[in-house]
């Protein structure tokens, strides 16, 4: 872990390391691959790390640092946070070009809902003229409309 006590050989610091590479990175890299993020930050907190004071990774440990030095696992929660958030928008966005590409409608109907609506505005009619639930010539007013609206293409009954 990279949060050691070390002795830096090249400026003679001696301190708690930090962890090489740069957070920021890792936060680019969750947006957008979170595999290889969750990888550079293992690899960012293996080893000694480097010197606090010139980030240089020449450092021996050292056993003269008295306190403990929290871990920083708030770094980690942040990452899964915003890989899962990256991985949110890469769907999103794949979703558009997708949409875009083939040129689907979330909202294009299917022959069913425009049938369905035909058979509601047939019997709609039918009731305002009171020709439900049988036609003046004895057929049933829904299986007549229900045939009317077969080969519909627009959802909009024609009345004879």
């Amino acid at each position: 872990m990279a949060n050691n006590c070390v002795d830096c050989n090249n400026c003679g610091h001696i301190g708690w390391s930090k962890p090489k590479g740069s957070f920021f990175f890792t936060i680019v890299l969750a947006l957008f691959f979170i595999l290889p993020a969750i990888i550079y930050e293992i690899w960012r907190r293996v080893g000694l790390g480097v010197c606090e004071n010139c980030s240089s990774s020449a450092v021996k440990p050292s056993n003269v640092c008295r306190t403990q030095r929290k871990t920083d696992i708030g770094s980690i929660i942040t990452i899964l946070v915003l890989g899962i958030a990256g991985a949110f928008i890469v769907v999103l966005l794949y979703g558009f070009i997708d949409g875009v590409v083939n040129g689907s409608h979330v909202n294009a109907q299917t022959n069913k809902n425009i049938q369905d609506q035909c058979l509601a505005k047939g019997l709609k009619h039918y009731q305002e003229i009171g020709q439900y639930p049988t036609l003046p010539n004895g057929v049933e007013t829904s299986t007549y409309v229900l045939n009317e609206c077969k080969n519909t293409l627009d959802g909009k009954y024609k009345a004879p």
